[in-house]
């Protein structure tokens, strides 16, 4: 699941979250002149840290990219190779 938020200044916010609750929300920050922040909360260290996501997040994360503001939910089908 992940939302995509539009900020006031142009930059886009987008959230992925762990469904399964094992790890915390990603927040993927892309600026108006191309830059990208990507940050996860550490509750441990009560600040933000380097970032360990499931591929189930970074499907999320690349779906938004091409995504309207709004809340989504990914679906992974494997289908057989013919």
């Amino acid at each position: 699941m992940f939302t995509v938020e539009d900020e006031p200044d142009g930059s886009v916010v987008i959230t992925t979250m762990d469904e399964e609750a094992k790890l915390e929300d990603l927040e993927v920050y892309v600026e108006t002149d191309g830059t990208v922040f990507i940050r996860q909360f550490s509750e441990e260290l009560n600040e933000h840290q380097l970032c360990i996501i499931t591929n189930k997040q970074l499907i999320d994360v690349l779906c938004a990219l091409s995504s309207e503001p709004g809340i989504y939910q990914t679906e992974l089908r494997q289908e057989p190779i013919e």
